[in-house]
């Protein structure tokens, strides 16, 4: 699983220099997902970073290595740092 983590996260980094993949198994699902903290994601709308996200997926990616991704949100730093800002304050 920490092999797939890393060719995962080798893929996004190199598809969206300086991003920062959160990256974690999704149970019971034995897939990948988590977060994708990229400044380059401000001012576009989330259906746009999904997209740039999916397209990035399908050219890095295996169909194999795809099938084992489930959901990974597209945030920037500064939203990043508000959910964790709230998630404390909870």
């Amino acid at each position: 699983m920490e092999q797939q983590i890393d060719r995962l996260k080798k893929v996004l980094i190199s598809k969206f220099p300086g991003a920062t993949p959160e990256l974690e198994r999704a149970k019971p699902l034995k897939k990948v997902g988590g977060f994708l903290i990229w400044g380059g994601f401000e001012g576009l709308e989330q259906i746009k970073r999904q997209r740039a996200l999916s397209r990035a997926l399908k050219e890095g990616l295996t169909p194999q290595e795809l099938a084992k991704v489930t959901t990974i949100l597209t945030i920037t730093p500064g939203e990043a740092e508000a959910m964790r800002e709230a998630a404390v304050a909870d």
